[in-house]
């Protein structure tokens, strides 16, 4: 695949996606899915994995949301 299109992402194209023009190593990837800050991929076929585009923005975006502050 050349550009990133399709709503389901290897682990290359993942960290692309998340590393823009320096990718991430595969290990980051692995380290914040155990440590929850990414989500778990899905099982396409035996052996085959990809994690959902939409689920990866929303984890992105739930850590990048200000904290409220109580008043």
């Amino acid at each position: 695949m050349t550009g990133i299109t399709s709503d389901l992402l290897d682990i290359d194209e993942l960290c692309r996606y998340l590393g823009g023009s320096r990718p991430l190593n595969p290990a980051t990837i692995y380290r914040a899915v155990k440590a929850g800050s990414l989500p778990r991929s899905i099982a396409i076929t035996a052996g085959v994995r990809r994690w959902r585009r939409s689920e990866v923005d929303a984890a992105i975006a739930s850590r990048t949301q200000p904290a409220s502050v109580a008043g």
